[in-house]
C-alpha cells in the first residue's frame, strides 16, 4: 500500500490502454502570476480538476469540471522562458474566453497532456457522430419520417403524426 502511494507521488501521469488519464499540472491563476498544483483525471469526456490525488487522499474534492466535447481547441503554447506550456480553450457563446493555461513538467509532457485530452475529446464527439448517423436516415428503423416522431429514440408517432394518418388526403 505504501509503495503504491509513493509511486503515484512520483508518477506526474497516468496511462491507461495508452490513453493518458490523470496527473499532475499546474494551472494559472487568472488575472495573477500565481500558479497551483492541480491533479486532472479524464473519464469519457469530462475533465476534473482536484487539489489532491483522490487514489491519495480519499476526501479529495472535485474543484472544476470542463465538457471536452465543448472546447474550442487544446494545444501547446511554447514559451522559452517556461516549458510545458499548454491551453485548454472552451467554446463560448462571443468566442472570448482566453482558455485556461497549464503547466507540465516538461514540453514532452505538455504534448502527452494535449495528445490524450484531443483523443478524449475525438473519441466522444466520433461516437457522438455514430450515433447521430444512427438516428438521421430519415426513419430511424421505424418506417416513419424524423417529422412524425415525438423523439428519435423511441420512433413513437407524434400526436399530429397518428390524427393525420387518421385523415384522408384529398388528392
Amino acid at each position: 500500500e505504501k509503495l503504491k502511494k509513493k509511486t503515484l507521488k512520483r508518477k506526474a501521469i497516468n496511462i491507461v490502454d495508452n490513453k493518458m488519464v490523470a496527473g499532475w499540472v499546474k494551472r494559472k491563476v487568472k488575472n495573477s502570476d500565481k500558479w497551483v498544483r492541480r491533479w486532472l483525471e479524464i473519464s469519457k469526456y469530462v475533465l476534473y480538476s482536484y487539489q489532491a490525488c483522490p487514489a491519495e487522499v480519499p476526501q479529495a474534492r472535485v474543484m472544476n469540471t470542463l465538457d471536452l466535447r465543448k472546447t474550442k481547441e487544446i494545444k501547446l503554447q511554447p514559451d522559452e522562458s517556461m516549458p510545458g506550456l499548454f491551453v485548454i480553450v472552451p467554446e463560448t457563446s462571443d468566442d472570448s474566453h482566453p482558455g485556461y493555461v497549464m503547466r507540465a513538467e516538461n514540453d514532452a509532457m505538455a504534448q502527452v497532456w494535449v495528445q490524450g485530452l484531443r483523443k478524449a475529446r475525438e473519441d466522444e464527439l466520433a461516437a457522438l457522430a455514430v450515433t447521430r448517423n444512427h438516428f438521421s436516415g430519415g426513419n430511424n428503423g421505424t418506417g416513419r419520417t424524423k417529422e412524425s416522431t415525438c423523439c428519435m429514440c423511441c420512433g413513437a408517432p407524434t400526436k399530429k403524426a397518428e390524427s393525420s394518418a387518421l385523415i384522408p388526403q384529398s388528392a
